[in-house]
């Protein structure tokens, strides 16, 4: 289990759901991987998945300002602008633009 987060990190563009990482790591049932996870690390896979994918989206924007948001979202795996867009503004609150822009 201690390689979770580093296939989770590796493979961010593959792993869109807790089944398709339950998968990477092995596991055939993906609610008997999602209870080892969070007994382990006390939160659900679902929302770590959420966290490592906002924290590889900052990493891009500050690492490549130039980026464009359809270049960020096909990189993190969410397809272009507009669903980028959607899940940044639906998990942090704020636009993709606040965060390239601030």
């Amino acid at each position: 289990m201690e390689q979770a987060e580093k296939i989770a990190r590796a493979n961010i563009k593959s792993i869109r759901t807790v089944s398709e990482w339950a998968q990477w790591m092995g596991y055939e049932n993906p609610k008997y991987f999602a209870r080892v996870f969070k007994k382990i690390y006390s939160v659900s896979p679902k929302t770590r998945l959420v966290q490592i994918r906002i924290e590889a989206f900052h990493l891009l924007i500050k690492g490549y300002p130039d980026i464009s948001s359809y270049e960020i979202g096909q990189e993190l795996g969410l397809g272009d602008e507009h669903d980028l867009n959607k899940y940044i503004k639906r998990h942090t609150k704020s636009p993709p633009t606040k965060w390239k822009n601030g």
